[in-house]
């Protein structure tokens, strides 16, 4: 914060601070003795940034970019829900002038103020108190102060500030999620109606929160259209349908509604306001704790039907989406449901059986956009026929397929009026030439057989010269078995590389993990962007301390993949210890003495005439040979990888 030597106040200021102060001197409040205190805060080249402690001890922040630090006697604090606009003219300290412009808080942003304030500003941490009050810029920033407010990140981050800016602007950026107003918690679920044809009733699954519900169409197990739901607890209620009367009817719609009540904590959009004495000075302000209370509503209706047609459903969910290529079976769970109008049989366990045929399609390169059959010339890795004997229900698949590739697959299922008994076929209940099927490239039926690759590294040296702490890896990717996967725009999917540094005595002996006397010293990723490139990796820079030598293990793991790709590559490791990924760190020689035959420059004795006949040792020609000489080792070195 700063006090100005050039300000001036807009006259829209001044009539806010007049109307401001005018209720609290009616309540009988009066300045304290005391203005709010600097210390504490971090000083970046005089600008002083961080909490306030106020006359009662709490820790406030600026809410006015822009605006003059309070230097005078405060007021007693107030709880407001409004922060007026303003324009202010600024010539400060630290060479930044012009117009302030900032509009009245809005109800967002009074709430995410307060979330920041409440939840991070009572720190004695002084950095975190910078994040604080950056945050709080960032959450009134806009066109008319964002010159000002770059204007002294730039400050900061000059004077070693920029991690503060940083945390804040991150801070700032959770208080827009984590700052809830009310009426945001709701049910973690809806109602969920199942059916059980034969007995022409069902039941509703409902979420915890669930207070009440209804049905019409039908009736509760008590016979009753309301059910009052007791606890907080998710749980089932079974119904029954009541056919309409006095006449027959083809179809009985049943349809169930609910109401809930879930408890919920938000952020109310007010702040404590205190205020300075002067009203051209900042005002500086404290956070409000959080409400909890109960949110209510009512849920969706769903509603569900009986008829006397049948009309076999499918669909299917592959249990596992991945298939590895050591276990090359892909199972689905077909479910088959009967429709509307439930499905013939001859008593309460014989039912009509029907066989479903299903083709697993694949392997394509890239996935799959969903459509009502496959594409012509698709690729089919096998089929399987399904004996729907026992009615509607779910059913477990396998489908062995050896040797199969890296890719997509996709199950596609059709229950067909031709494939039938004859029996069936002569039952009606199929129309000729019918055909219920799924869709093809559908995500739910997918599986996925990872991407195999094996890592190529090698260090670009692998010999570091005394001074010398950086280490540059290069890596590829080439695939082991079939082809690298590619994403919806069919450009292939990134793999990320973790490169982990060991330190060891002696030189590293090739295996397959590292040994329990190497020390990690670090690691860094990389990203592969697709097969067969070289990419390099960012320096990694040793210690100090380090001595011996150094080597790196490349890994390709799940967990650092980007979002939804961890699972896309099968994890692999290189060894720890190849002679291309381990690099010895070059002791400083020896101080010499003058009856060494090692010269000052660090070169042998029988270089040293070369650079005497070059002219490179003598009077005022001594620096410049060292420097020539160890650019040719440098050279040679590098020079050995390829």
């Amino acid at each position: 914060m700063h006090i100005s030597k050039d300000r001036r106040r807009s006259p829209g200021r001044a009539v806010y601070s007049a109307m401001l102060a005018v209720p609290l001197f009616l309540l009988g409040i009066v300045p304290s003795a005391h203005a709010a205190s600097f210390d504490g805060m971090i000083s970046y080249a005089g600008y002083h940034v961080g909490a306030f402690t106020t006359a009662d001890g709490s820790r406030a922040y600026c809410l006015e970019p822009g605006v003059d630090a309070p230097v005078s006697a405060q007021l007693k604090p107030t709880r407001v829900t409004k922060l007026p606009g303003y324009s202010v003219e600024v010539n400060d300290a630290w060479g930044w002038r012009g117009t302030v412009n900032t509009q009245a808080a809005s109800e967002t942003q009074m709430r995410q103020m307060n979330w920041v304030l409440a939840e991070h500003g009572d720190t004695a941490d002084a950095d975190r108190a910078v994040a604080v009050q950056v945050a709080l810029w960032e959450i009134r920033r806009e066109p008319g102060n964002a010159a000002w407010i770059d204007g002294k990140y730039g400050l900061f981050r000059a004077n070693g500030g920029t991690a503060n800016v940083e945390a804040g602007k991150r801070l700032a950026a959770e208080a827009r999620t984590a700052a809830l107003a009310p009426g945001h918690a709701s049910p973690k679920g809806e109602l969920v109606v199942t059916t059980d044809e034969e007995a022409l009733g069902g039941s509703v699954q409902y979420p915890a929160g669930t207070s009440g519900l209804s049905i019409a169409g039908g009736v509760f197990d008590d016979g009753a259209t309301q059910l009052r739901v007791e606890g907080a607890s998710a749980g089932s209620a079974d119904w029954t349908a009541s056919p309409h009367e006095p006449s027959w009817n083809s179809t009985t719609e049943v349809t169930v509604t609910g109401t809930w009540s879930v408890d919920e904590k938000y952020w109310p959009a007010e702040l404590i306001l205190h205020p300075a004495t002067r009203d051209t000075e900042q005002r500086i302000g404290t956070g409000v704790k959080p409400v909890v209370g109960t949110n209510t509503g009512e849920f969706a209706g769903t509603a569900v039907s009986f008829s006397h047609d049948f009309a076999p459903a499918i669909t299917t969910q592959v249990p596992a989406e991945f298939v590895q290529r050591a276990d090359p079976v892909f199972r689905d769970v077909v479910t088959v449901s009967a429709g509307s109008g439930g499905w013939p049989s001859a008593g309460v366990a014989a039912f009509m059986p029907i066989v479903a045929d299903g083709t697993l399609y694949g392997p394509f390169e890239a996935p799959q956009v969903e459509d009502v059959v496959a594409p012509d010339g698709a690729p089919v890795a096998g089929a399987a026929e399904l004996a729907v004997d026992s009615g509607p229900g779910d059913y477990a698949v396998e489908l062995t397929v050896q040797d199969a590739a890296t890719g997509y697959y996709y199950w596609v299922w059709e229950i067909r009026e031709e494939r039938q008994t004859q029996a069936v076929r002569d039952s009606g209940f199929f129309a000729a030439g019918a055909v219920y099927s799924d869709r093809f490239g559908v995500v739910a039926e997918r599986h996925i057989v990872p991407t195999e690759l094996r890592l190529e590294t090698a260090l670009v040296a692998n010999r570091l010269e005394p001074g010398d702490r950086s280490l540059i890896d290069t890596v590829r990717g080439v695939v082991g078995s079939g082809t690298w996967l590619r994403d919806e725009e069919h450009a292939f999917i990134p793999a990320v590389v973790r490169l982990t540094f060991f330190q060891s005595d002696g030189r590293p002996t090739q295996q397959p993990e590292a040994p329990e006397n190497a020390t990690e010293l670090g690691s860094l990723t990389v990203s592969l962007a697709g097969p067969d490139s070289w990419v390099t990796a960012e320096p990694f820079e040793l210690p100090e301390h380090v001595r011996g030598w150094v080597t790196v293990q490349a890994c390709l793991a799940p967990e650092d993949q980007d979002d939804d790709s961890g699972e896309l590559f099968v994890p692999w490791c290189d060894d720890y210890g190849i002679p291309a990924e381990t690099a010895e760190i070059i002791e400083p020689d020896a101080p010499s003495t003058p009856s060494e035959k090692v010269a000052a420059t660090g070169a042998s004795a029988g270089e040293l005439p070369a650079l005497f006949a070059a002219g490179m040792v003598g009077a005022g020609g001594l620096l410049g040979g060292i420097v020539a000489l160890r650019r040719k080792l440098r050279a040679e070195v590098s020079g050995d990888h390829s």
